[in-house]
């Protein structure tokens, strides 16, 4: 009974310190609950108290999930800011700003590949056309990041 439940406490242990699939965290929540059962005697009471102890920590869950946060202590715990990109935060710059520029072939593009526009190196496809290193090339779009070059016209 006391090494279920110090098992079990061990596992839940684990799962807050490994990130993992729960694996841990559900083994060791069973092993908990049947050490409680174990110890309470086993009987149908046991499991009646084994079930109300599992629903109090549904609902104290929930509660530390969703009502907590808004509460004084909770807000204070709580981290509120956010990187937006209204705020200038980007996890990349903006593929758009390259539309139009021209850059040269570094790689041979067939049709995917890697160009140099203003000392940057930038990956790239074309519009299904083979391109020799070397080749000028202009960036005609941008979706996403999916840059399409074509060769200019010399």
């Amino acid at each position: 009974m006391i090494g279920l439940i110090i098992s079990g406490i061990i596992l839940l242990l684990i799962e807050m310190m490994i990130p993992g699939f729960g694996i841990f965290g559900l083994t060791g929540l069973l092993l908990l609950l049947w050490g409680i059962y174990d110890g309470l005697g086993g009987g149908p009471m046991a499991m009646i108290m084994v079930m109300a102890l599992s629903i109090v920590g549904v609902i104290v869950l929930w509660w530390i999930i969703s009502v907590f946060p808004k509460t004084k202590v909770g807000d204070r715990l709580t981290l509120r800011l956010q990187s937006t990109k209204e705020k200038g935060y980007a996890s990349h710059p903006d593929p758009t700003a390259w539309l139009g520029k021209i850059g040269v072939a570094k790689t041979v593009l067939r049709p995917v590949g890697t160009i140099v526009v203003d000392d940057t190196f930038l990956d790239v496809v074309t519009d299904g056309e083979f391109y020799e290193p070397g080749t000028e090339v202009i960036i005609v779009s941008v979706m996403g990041g999916r840059i399409v070059v074509r060769a200019t016209e010399k």
